[in-house]
């Protein structure tokens, strides 16, 4: 069994792909951000490299990070989730919803 451990809000037990790491330590940073859990890494041909919110969670909510070859789940844990969607979309990390997500909460 994989060991868990937390570096920076960011919750370990599944690795992290690397295009992922710059937006993962932004929203880390972030005051209304209690946790992150990155999920299960699925490989994944062509698309977008990215963050994709994907639906409002009640204790946060979930984004789909995408890299060329590669996609992950991340859990965002947040005591004010909507200010923290729009901070991230506001620092350019967040696709453009495809017009099925309702990022304002």
């Amino acid at each position: 069994m994989a060991k868990k451990y937390r570096h920076a809000k960011i919750k370990r037990k599944h690795h992290v792909l690397r295009e992922l790491e710059a937006g993962l330590a932004f929203l880390s940073s972030l005051d209304s951000i209690d946790g992150i859990i990155p999920g299960e890494i699925r490989p994944k041909a062509g698309g977008q490299t990215g963050f994709r919110f994907q639906y409002w969670t009640p204790s946060g909510f979930k984004l789909l990070g995408r890299s060329s070859a590669a996609v992950q789940e991340l859990f965002v844990i947040s005591s004010r989730p909507a200010d923290a969607v729009a901070r991230f979309q506001a620092a350019g990390f967040l696709m453009a919803p495809t017009g099925s997500e309702d990022v304002d909460g």
